[in-house]
């Protein structure tokens, strides 16, 4: 009787816990907002050479084919719209397979396989995103998978070239005192 009873409350709690989880009536849920279109992801090359032209800062995806983090930041973070667009307005985007040790990359003045590019930028794990400058050099990166908004925190942080002259938590402060204004 005592097992039974144990039984019914946790199946009691199951429910609770469900019925808070659900959305309640009127409230937007992630199914109502309209993803954009997953990322065409150029490679690394001409990344490159289309931030010369561009003087734009390259976002370099490095990434894993057996990665489910790497397709969670696809489908979940990348295809939000607004920060896709920002993306899209501020970056030129390249990419890197952390696996690929077969192919040929040349990099300011080195010749090394993805894999070793990968892994001269620091990353030790997928997703990492790099940041480079127009010219490809080197300003920072961001390990692992991040959640939407502390993505485009990022992001902004990075394409607005605030990182130029100030950290990101001065950074935040500062967004946060232009947003109670």
């Amino acid at each position: 009787m005592h097992r039974i009873s144990t039984l019914s409350s946790a199946l009691a709690l199951v429910l609770v816990a469900v019925a808070f989880a659900l959305p309640a009536s009127g409230q937007e849920t992630d199914a109502d907002v309209e993803l954009a279109p997953q990322l065409e992801w150029p490679s690394f090359p001409d990344a490159l050479e289309a931030a010369k032209e561009s003087e734009r800062i390259v976002l370099v995806d490095v990434w894993s084919r057996t990665c489910g983090w790497c397709r969670r930041q696809q489908t979940e973070v990348y295809t939000q719209p607004d920060l896709q667009g920002y993306i899209l307005d501020t970056f030129e985007l390249g990419r890197l397979d952390i696996d690929q040790d077969s192919d040929t990359l040349s990099y300011r003045g080195y010749t090394m396989s993805s894999q070793m590019l990968s892994a001269g930028f620091g990353a030790t794990a997928t997703p990492t995103t790099v940041f480079l400058e127009p010219d490809g050099t080197y300003i920072t990166r961001l390990q692992g998978f991040h959640a939407y908004e502390d993505f485009y925190n990022v992001l902004r942080f990075i394409g607005s070239e605030s990182f130029r002259e100030m950290d990101f938590e001065q950074f935040m402060t500062a967004e946060e005192n232009s947003e109670g204004k």
